[in-house]
């Protein structure tokens, strides 16, 4: 006669529990795998397309952007098609400035200022209005039209080949005088994403909607060393 062992209901769910655990750490594996540098994936210039298309880089300049790691673009984007990113970000403003109203937060919502200086004088009142602004999160269907932009894509096709994918993060940053919480310290972007990324060469633009300066707050870079 062979012995029946018997399984409680609390043993089933330590053994349903243990599966669970197992099954989590096996889809989670390739965060621990351990990738060794690929600068070629930074210096390795693709392809370049045959076809000459609106806004495309020069040749100087794409070497220009693989020998330093970075390529500043002045006036890439006409003012006009900026304005239209400026209101968008002038309608969320005033819907922060709303909200802050409506709960007792600010007295003065200064509808008289413009793009420039009406989130700082915000900031007089309320500390860390310009934080809000960044984690609101409201993506304008106006900083759409721009990340998907004929001009910049083929900028990007350039710089990382014609299999185009857009990276689902994007920030809208303000820069309010005096305010350490909107100073980005050194960093590389590639330590905020999963190893497996150093894999691709992901592209980034920054699109200042303001004249940057060292004064008002610019975008500091420099050459990497492979």
């Amino acid at each position: 006669m062979s012995k029946r062992k018997t399984i409680s209901k609390s043993d089933q769910k330590v053994k349903k529990s243990k599966n669970e655990d197992q099954i989590s750490e096996d889809q989670f594996a390739y965060l621990r795998r351990e990738i060794d540098p690929q600068p070629e994936v930074y210096t390795t210039k693709p392809v370049q397309p045959t076809e000459k298309k609106f806004g495309q880089l020069t040749t100087e300049q794409v070497d220009e952007y693989f020998d330093k790691g970075f390529l500043v673009v002045k006036d890439f984007f006409k003012p006009e098609r900026l304005n239209v990113v400026r209101k968008a970000v002038d309608e969320i403003v005033d819907d922060l400035v709303n909200d802050l109203y409506d709960n007792g937060k600010i007295k003065d919502k200064h509808s008289d200022k413009d793009f420039f200086t009406r989130l700082t004088h915000i900031e007089k009142q309320f500390k860390g209005a310009g934080v809000l602004m960044h984690k609101r999160g409201v993506l304008h269907d106006e900083f759409k039209a721009l990340w998907s932009d004929d001009k910049l894509l083929n900028v990007v096709e350039q710089i990382i080949g014609p299999d185009v994918a857009g990276h689902p993060v994007w920030n809208l940053r303000t820069k309010t005088p005096h305010n350490e919480q909107a100073t980005v310290p050194w960093h590389q972007d590639n330590a905020y994403m999963e190893p497996r990324n150093l894999e691709v060469h992901q592209f980034t633009a920054w699109i200042p909607l303001v004249d940057a300066n060292r004064v008002n707050g610019c975008m500091q870079v420099r050459k990497y060393i492979c």
